[in-house]
């Protein structure tokens, strides 16, 4: 009978190892830029704040899913440009988005901030997600978005991490810049084959929760 209990004790905690869900949930606050027809051509340069919330389910030390939402402004202004064409031009727009998105995080390192050692890492990440943003002729409208980058994240106090990430976002559209003026109407030059994309650059602040199995981390 003891032999029995045994057995399904080390069972459960097998299978706790394997089935456990530790979780992480908080806050994303950094900002956001525009690569575009108007205004900077700079990958990495936040000119607009951006605040949001994201999820982490760590269903194993090297591997999260993870899911975002983000709300900013994007904006762009040729007269800050380093283009001499853009800045005569001078043109400028601005527009807000809500960003939806669901995708894998990779951990280079173990990861697990309930485990001595494997509190640090740099990672990367892939998404599949969705913005709403205003345009002239239709109102608000939904797009698709590819948010791929990569950051860094460490444990700050027991259950609770910090990070440093930026994503870029590859849009299938490029009319986010088109609001809220017709750029026909102001005889612009537009190049119609170059989609919009966009950057979010910023800092992650989770709560983990959730209970671990026996062998969590350790695999």
């Amino acid at each position: 009978m003891m032999k029995k209990i045994v057995f399904v004790i080390l069972f459960f905690c097998f299978s706790g190892s394997i089935f456990s869900q530790i979780n992480e949930a908080g806050i994303f606050v950094g900002g956001s830029n525009y690569i575009g027809d108007i205004g900077r051509t700079n990958y990495i340069f936040p000119n607009s704040f951006a605040i949001g919330g994201i999820y982490k389910w760590n269903m194993h030390p090297h591997y999260s899913i993870r899911a975002t939402y983000i709300y900013s402004k994007i904006q762009g202004d040729d007269a800050q440009s380093s283009n001499s064409f853009r800045k005569y031009r001078d043109i400028s727009f601005s527009n807000d988005i809500h960003e939806l998105a669901l995708g894998i995080e990779y951990h280079f390192f173990k990861y697990n901030l309930d485990k001595t050692g494997h509190t640090n890492t740099p990672y990367m990440f892939v998404e599949a997600g969705a913005v709403n943003y205003g345009t002239l002729d239709n109102g608000r409208t939904f797009n698709f978005t590819m948010p791929f980058g990569a950051g860094f994240k460490t444990k700050l106090a027991p259950g609770i991490g910090i990070g440093f990430e930026a994503g870029f976002r590859y849009t299938f559209k490029d009319d986010i810049d088109s609001y809220p003026f017709d750029l026909d109407s102001t005889n612009v030059q537009i190049n119609p084959n170059n989609n919009d994309w966009y950057v979010f650059t910023g800092i992650t602040l989770v709560f983990a929760f959730g209970r671990e199995g026996c062998y969590t981390g350790s695999f």
